[in-house]
């Protein structure tokens, strides 16, 4: 189906815009925040003035230092050889102050957590050294993470051992911060092949720049993102364009038949362009902005069904399973006006041994609330409707316990409803509480407790949860129990065993034990669940030693009158570790059904 002219011609004056910009603005995204601001240097400086930066940027092992073991030397170098150093220029982009600019702690504590935000980079240190003169020498110190990564997923199906996915990843393309990606993953109705390039500073800017494109079962996939995110927590403006054309089906596990599936085509074109501007100081901001969306979601093609162990062998749909799963194939036709605003009340500081082995992770404490609202723009849109999204998200923290909590719910008013439905449709709610406690140590012992609700009402489009999976319980399948609530709690010990090898690597373990609920709503084929339940066991890896980058095997196994040991589970994971706290603490869930999401006012970088 070809896309309507507003379809076409919005994203092309969003590229436009995004990529011309005033002159004004294009010049300040060449420089580092401090450049594009005043001349500092022509103020007196009552902490006097910075005469000189050094970036030492070392590569993964430092094989001067004396504490590291000659007899595993060999390995130190051969990391390094195989691994590009990151250039100097592409930390220095990242600083926020410049020679010549007066002396400020604040600025070098947010620049070294903005380079820590790069997931190429495993430890930042940014310090003063105080002259003779008055003035400072600043040393940016970094340390590279290992960038190249290979997975493979593997699963079960009789008995047997199928590959159902691998990637390749450069996060870090010859010391440029760039980032190169091949991938191919097939499970179930999931078929997926394709290419993506990202890089945090395009052409030397402060631009983030996605371009992804793959072959999915049903046709192709392409996405397509510009960005000036806010620099940090002193950014006064980000603009995002974003653009979306995707070809896929949307499945439908059916639970009468666990191995039967309905599959739903479905062909989507979304985009935005946004733009923000912030006021207030670093910690205590307003934000306000707004700008322009588009969707457009079709279904040409029929369902169809297929089972699970041959998604080859398609079949015409029966005419009952037709019936359950049409009151969520309801076209969407938009073009929207939004406006947003947000009100930011944080403070950083630095933790280890939450969501990584040993690394440090930056945490904001604080509070958050945003608002998007959006209306139809009449002559551009086929849907005549209001939109409202709103995201509330909070961390404290009482001694070594750490709280973090994040609220987010959307929901879209029919403006033409007949009286006698509701107006209001595709609801959708997620709500995440963690607490973290420490003990024994900074990252010897943690006790982490997560509970997890995602829910939708009055669905018109594409929506169905599981209980089981990656955003589930460990111990149950994908496919296991589907419906339209859910709640999953989790209780996790994770313990820091040490370095190992003489510094190369980390070593961790947990236990952990699952808890959750699904019940019906109102999508097809739900299920009440009944609480159910599931244990298991864990190695967490890291590195280097210190990485922030953590790995995990799981092991993992249903509570059903007793352990199931046949629905055994083994799971390899990672986390970056980059962030937590307000804002950073969302559900992977929120991607259940076939949708198009604003993006969060704070415009974080882009995804690993």
């Amino acid at each position: 189906m070809t896309p309507k002219p507003a379809s076409v011609l919005i994203p092309v004056l969003c590229l436009g815009f995004a990529l011309a910009g005033s002159p004004r603005d294009l010049a300040a995204r060449t420089q580092s925040p401090a450049a594009a601001s005043p001349d500092s240097s022509m103020a007196p400086c009552a902490t006097g003035p910075i005469s000189f930066i050094f970036v030492d940027n070392r590569s993964i092992f430092d094989t001067t230092d004396p504490e590291l073991d000659d007899r595993f030397r060999p390995l130190y170098q051969l990391a390094n050889t195989l691994h590009v150093t990151t250039d100097a220029s592409v930390i220095r982009r990242e600083l926020l102050f410049r020679e010549g600019d007066c002396y400020d702690e604040a600025r070098l504590a947010e620049s070294e957590r903005l380079l820590r935000g790069l997931d190429f980079l495993a430890q930042v240190d940014i310090y003063g050294i105080p002259q003779e003169d008055g003035s400072y020498h600043v040393v940016v110190d970094t340390q590279d993470e290992w960038s190249t990564r290979a997975r493979v997923k593997v699963g079960v199906r009789d008995r047997r051992p199928e590959l159902r996915g691998a990637r390749l990843r450069e996060s870090n393309l010859v010391g440029t911060g760039q980032a190169a990606e091949l991938f191919y993953l097939e499970e179930e109705e999931v078929r997926e092949y394709g290419l993506q390039f990202m890089s945090p500073q395009l052409l030397g800017t402060r631009l983030d720049f996605l371009a992804r494109i793959a072959r999915t079962r049903d046709g192709t996939s392409m996405d397509q993102v510009l960005a000036y995110p806010f620099v940090g927590e002193y950014g006064r403006w980000a603009f995002r364009q974003a653009l979306r054309s995707r070809t896929d089906v949307y499945n439908y596990v059916v639970g009468s038949e666990p191995d039967l599936r309905l599959l739903v085509p479905v062909r989507q074109y979304a985009g935005e362009l946004i733009a923000l501007r912030r006021f207030g100081e670093p910690g205590r901001l307003l934000t306000l902005g707004g700008g322009i969306t588009f969707q457009e979601l079709h279904y040409s093609d029929p369902p169809r069904e297929v089972f699970a162990s041959d998604y080859s062998a398609a079949a015409a749909s029966d005419a009952a399973r037709l019936d359950l799963v049409t009151g969520q194939r309801h076209p969407v036709d938009n073009v929207r006006a939004v406006v947003m605003i947000g009100v930011r009340r944080v403070g950083w500081v630095q933790r280890r041994g939450l969501d990584t082995v040993r690394g440090l992770q930056d945490v904001a404490l604080g509070r958050q609330i945003q608002l998007t609202l959006g209306r139809t723009i009449p002559g551009l849109s086929r849907d005549e409707d209001v939109f409202a999204a709103l995201s509330l998200a909070g961390a404290t923290e009482v001694r070594s316990l750490l709280l973090t909590g994040q609220l987010w719910a959307d929901a879209r008013r029919d403006l033409r409803a007949p009286a006698q439905i509701t107006a209001w449709e595709d609801l959708t709610a997620d709500a995440e509480l963690r607490a973290y406690l420490r003990l024994g140590g900074p990252s010897t012992n943690t006790l982490v407790f997560s509970a997890e609700g995602t829910g939708a009402w009055h669905t018109r489009t594409p929506f169905q949860l599981t209980l089981g999976g990656r955003d589930g319980i460990h111990g149950y399948a994908q496919d296991r129990f589907p419906g339209g609530r859910r709640v999953v709690v989790t209780l996790e010990d994770r313990v820091y065993f040490g370095s190992i090898l003489a510094g190369l690597a980390d070593l961790g373990a947990s236990v952990f034990a699952d808890a959750g609920r699904v019940w019906a709503g109102d999508v097809p084929f739900g299920q009440d669940s009944g609480w159910r339940a599931s244990i298991g066991v864990g190695l967490r890896g890291a590195f280097p030693s210190g990485s922030r980058k953590t790995y995990r095997l799981d092991l993992a196994i249903p509570i059903e009158r007793g352990p199931q040991w046949d629905g055994l589970r083994v799971t390899l994971s990672m986390n970056d570790g980059r962030g937590l706290g307000v804002g950073s603490v969302s559900s992977a869930s929120r991607l259940a059904g076939a949708r198009y999401e604003v993006q969060s006012l704070e415009f974080l970088r882009l995804p690993d």
